[in-house]
């Protein structure tokens, strides 16, 4: 084949190609992160009061205000990870895994410590009735809202996506029940993380059956 007329057939080959949008990771976790927050805080004012001196305890007690702002900033990383792993890349999946769960570990550690030194006075004042089922209910409708995005995309680790995102799903109403519920580390563990966790594995089985149909619709 002559250089003329490979020239024409890579200019014929490539006519109809389209410039690859690039998704910025950073600014959609933002973004995210705040719709979520809004909505999970609208579905708690619907349903409830919040704790009586929430937010003077947040001020008053810097433990209270530091494990907060760690919940946050763990919330953000599991977000950006998902997110993260929704687009093909060379990274190891143990490496872009490594900083969202040990930000995780991080956060629940400061209520293990709580058993200890507690960061605000165990009390049974604002106690929600089924909390539990609250922060488990309020974490779904963010896991697959991310999910509908995620499924867009081409995430090649489908339960690992999947556990990020929901883990940060339900991290979100798990840390808006410390001020929406009764402060007591025992029971933030069982009551709040405990079902803000099973978001997580929920968001691991949607994830693998949803990306394994993708992966079929693909090859067909």
């Amino acid at each position: 084949m002559s250089i003329k007329d490979r020239s024409h057939l890579i200019d014929t080959l490539t006519l109809d190609l389209q410039p690859v949008k690039v998704i910025n990771v950073g600014l959609m976790t933002l973004y995210f992160l705040v719709g979520a927050f809004v909505f999970s805080l609208s579905l708690f004012l619907l349903t409830g009061p919040f704790r009586s001196g929430a937010g003077h305890q947040l001020l008053s007690s810097p433990q209270f205000l530091v494990e907060s702002c760690v919940g946050v900033l763990s919330i953000a990383l599991l977000m950006y990870a998902a997110f993260q792993l929704a687009i093909p890349s060379p990274k190891p999946l143990l490496s872009q895994l490594k900083w969202p769960l040990i930000g995780l570990i991080v956060w629940i550690s400061f209520y293990a410590f709580g058993f200890v030194r507690p960061a605000l006075e165990p009390s049974a004042l604002g106690m929600r009735d089924h909390c539990n089922y609250q922060v488990f209910i309020f974490g779904i409708p963010t896991l697959l809202v991310a999910l509908y995005w995620l499924n867009k995309q081409w995430p090649i680790y489908p339960v690992s996506t999947g556990f990020l995102m929901g883990l940060a799903a339900g991290a979100i109403p798990a840390l808006i029940m410390q001020f929406a519920c009764m402060y007591d580390p025992h029971h933030i563990l069982t009551a709040h993380i405990g079902p803000g966790i099973l978001v997580g594995v929920l968001g691991a089985c949607i994830g693998a059956i949803s990306l394994t149909r993708h992966k079929k619709t693909a090859s067909t």
